[in-house]
């Protein structure tokens, strides 16, 4: 069964609305993944739980320590997420293999909390 995933985003700069924004889309996705957990500092790059999608089509990350992330097979630098930060990836093609689609390293010297989920087929 499809789960339908909506999305809002809204922009505003000194308290108005930006152009183009609020951003709304609907998704009809194959497979979701919510994940909220802890992760040890140290350790190297490890696997987000969005495993038993093999085509991320969405991508929701937040944490409340700094992280870099690597997607679609990524072997570079990676994009870094400051504490508090959020990654939104909308209507992507992720699909370099279940176990590097997504994946995370948490260098911030404290345990970091990580929530979001992924999306796709």
């Amino acid at each position: 069964m499809s789960d339908i995933l909506d999305v809002t985003v809204i922009v505003k700069r000194n308290g108005r609305e930006v152009a183009g924004f609020p951003y709304q889309k609907r998704m009809v996705v194959d497979e979701l993944q919510s994940f909220a957990y802890e992760k040890a500092t140290g350790g190297g790059y490890e696997t987000l739980p969005t495993t038993q999608i093999a085509t991320v089509q969405a991508l929701v990350v937040t944490a409340d320590q700094a992280l870099t992330l690597r997607l679609d097979g990524q072997s570079d630098a990676g994009i870094v997420l400051s504490a508090g930060g959020l990654l939104l990836v909308l209507d992507a093609t992720i699909d370099a293999g279940a176990t590097t689609n997504a994946t995370l390293d948490n260098s911030s010297g404290s345990t970091a909390v990580v929530a979001g989920l992924g999306a796709g087929t």
